[in-house]
């Protein structure tokens, strides 16, 4: 059986096509993950300094946070009234991973955050999720942290999980 013409150029433009989306989608992650890196940072400006309007405006509408010994915190109303309790000074982070496919990205790391008058320093992970948003923004829609107990709070290395065989 011989394919027709109409059939063999539909093939060659639906190829040309996909090639074509697949090329954009690999020069588009580089400038993605920037622009992740670029929220974080505004994210922790934005905690250090107490700005809980620039803070707030990093997460999506539907967004959830999930802070430790507390109940999730669903949507950006609820998340602002959230960091209106209080926000850290000396917020640092660092990135051990991030990982974008199309219009998600995720961020793994550490968090360090030094003692203050009322309370003790505090170094833990924590995981964001974002999801680019029709602006060409990339908004927080998941944002969640805890404390380290295992005594390897100052290092950016991450831990080696032993295989389960």
């Amino acid at each position: 059986m011989t394919a027709s013409i109409p059939f063999v150029l539909i093939l060659t433009v639906l190829a040309t096509t996909l090639t074509a989306c697949s090329q954009g989608a690999a020069t588009h992650q580089p400038s993605a993950r920037q622009a992740i890196q670029a929220a974080v940072g505004r994210y922790v400006t934005a905690s250090n300094q107490g700005d809980v309007e620039t803070l707030t405006s990093l997460y999506a509408d539907d967004a959830v946070l999930l802070p430790p010994d507390h109940a999730p915190v669903e949507g950006r109303k609820a998340i602002e009234e959230f960091w209106r309790q209080g926000t850290d000074q000396g917020l640092r982070v660092t990135t051990l991973r991030l990982e974008v496919a199309g219009d998600v990205g995720y961020l793994i790391g550490r968090y360090n955050l030094p003692a203050t008058a009322k309370e003790e320093a505090d170094s833990g992970k924590y995981v964001m999720c974002l999801k680019l948003q029709r602006d060409g923004s990339w908004k927080l829609t998941a944002d969640i942290w805890n404390s380290s107990t295992d005594g390897d709070e100052n290092s950016d290395e991450p831990s080696k999980i032993p295989s389960i065989s």
